[in-house]
């Protein structure tokens, strides 16, 4: 019997990063949109599974493959997000888009 392999934190970011517009368009879930505190983001895009797809308007290749919690966000709360233990993103929340299907961005 073979054992299946795990895929690495890093090769889940690498594949975010190759994926097109549209595929992020296609799997992005929710879409939390962060007050302004002067940071690089405002935006992510995170699929079904929990992971950041993208990071707007900047900071895309910091944030890809991070996985979240989003379904315990709260507006004007902050974002569970794992880095190496659980943590939470600085910035509340100002915004919380549930997608049924795929965004136009």
């Amino acid at each position: 019997m073979r054992k299946k392999q795990r895929i690495t934190d890093e090769q889940i970011k690498e594949e975010i990063l190759n994926m097109t517009k549209r595929d992020i368009e296609l799997k992005t879930k929710y879409i939390i949109e962060f007050e302004d505190c002067g940071q690089d983001f405002l935006k992510w895009f995170i699929g079904e599974d929990g992971y950041v797809l993208d990071s707007q308007p900047f900071q895309r290749g910091v944030w890809a493959g991070k996985f979240t919690i989003p379904q315990t966000a709260k507006v004007g709360g902050k974002l569970a997000i794992w880095l190496d233990g659980e943590s939470w993103v600085n910035y509340p929340i100002k915004n919380i888009e549930i997608v049924e299907e795929g965004v136009s961005q």
